[in-house]
């Protein structure tokens, strides 16, 4: 099983600037299409690690960063299981 997060947002700029503030705090960070599965408006997301997760949306909240929500994503047999995290 493989796992990691999704964030989402709801234009590009918020996505970028995620992007850019999560990269100058040191953590690994890709930006991707929103997957099928999700609904964004703006269409791009970010993939993260696990374990970095709590960081992450620690620096996203001190940053004030918007993100629409952040989804954990499982891989189980092939199939991409998506949870919204509360």
């Amino acid at each position: 099983m493989t796992e990691y997060y999704i964030a989402v947002f709801d234009s590009t700029h918020y996505a970028l600037k995620f992007e850019k503030a999560v990269r100058d705090g040191g953590y690994d960070i890709n930006i991707m299409p929103v997957p099928r599965e999700l609904t964004a408006s703006c269409g791009l997301s970010a993939r993260m690690e696990a374990g970095e997760i709590e960081r992450i949306m620690a620096l996203a909240a001190k940053e004030d960063l918007k993100v629409a929500g952040y989804y954990h994503v499982e891989v189980q047999n092939g199939r991409k299981v998506y949870n919204r995290r509360q």
